[in-house]
């Protein structure tokens, strides 16, 4: 079994992917594949090099990750789906292989600096910041300069040589949310503490989303999240990504979905899978 994930090693999609792995009892026979930005995951999965595809799509400070609802809405969205998710609680280390006067930049996943704006106003005011792919890539940029430090995890302090100048740095604590991606064709089975995504839009006209989501509270239903997303086709055309709790095969959702198909302008069903436990 080969998994794709945004790399290089040590971000902290490898430890979703690690706690995918251990969770569903397949720790065993696996390789992990490094891509570059989560578009290149996604078309991973679409050529079918790798079986699953990793990736963050949203963190509890940060809100969604745009790159990943944008991969779900696109055309590649037809041919994979939605397998399951997990949670991870994200802790942001300073690495620098020197002291705090002589940082002269900080790199890190433009999600991991916007965590850390208090600890950057407070201890490292008027130092230069740069955005990169991800926590990984910054932590191995750090290991290779004098005057750059990232922010990263600790994992990846070890994976590369470089020093922690100072743990647990975010603002708050906070989880990120990995969606698992196959194009497999698998479905899980109802485990009685489902989710199922989709993506929709709707007609031209007032009420045309209260009347959406309306099928869903009709039934008892309970969204866990929904956002708008420009459908890139016009200015103010927008799409709806949508999380529901319950599984695809139960008769209130499908109900509810029959219902909102009969209203929307477009219905996709990302997939439907077990609901990741917050311990």
């Amino acid at each position: 079994m080969e998994i794709g994930i945004l790399g290089p090693e040590g971000t902290f999609s490898e430890t979703a992917a690690m706690l995918w792995l251990k969770e569903g009892g397949r720790i065993e026979n696996f390789a992990i594949k490094y891509y570059e930005t989560i578009f290149d995951v996604s078309e991973s999965i679409v050529k079918k090099e790798v079986n699953y595809g990793i990736v963050p799509i949203e963190n509890s400070l940060e809100g969604s990750v745009g790159d990943t609802l944008d991969v779900l809405s696109s055309e590649n969205a037809d041919e994979m789906q939605i397998v399951g998710e997990v949670l991870v609680p994200i802790r942001i280390c300073l690495l620098f292989n020197g002291s705090f006067p002589e940082i002269k930049k900080i790199v890190s996943h433009h999600h991991a600096l916007a965590q850390c704006k208090q600890f950057i106003r407070e201890r490292l005011k008027g130092v230069a910041l740069k955005s990169v792919d991800s926590t990984a890539s910054a932590a191995k940029l750090a290991a290779q300069s004098e005057q750059i430090a990232a922010l990263a995890s600790a994992e990846s302090a070890k994976m590369y040589g470089v020093n922690i100048l100072a743990e647990d740095v975010q603002d708050k604590d906070s989880i990120t949310r990995f969606v698992v991606l196959s194009s497999s064709g698998i479905k899980a089975a109802p485990t009685g503490k489902d989710k199922t995504s989709i993506l929709l839009s709707v007609k031209e006209r007032p009420g045309a989303l209260y009347e959406v989501l309306g099928e869903f509270a009709l039934r008892g239903l309970n969204l866990t999240k929904i956002e708008s997303r420009p459908s890139k086709r016009a200015l103010g055309d927008y799409m709806f990504y949508i999380d529901c709790e319950g599984h695809l095969e139960e008769a209130e959702m499908q109900e509810a979905l029959k219902g909102v198909e009969k209203k929307a302008a477009m219905l996709k069903i990302l997939g439907t899978y077990p609901m990741a436990i917050r311990k």
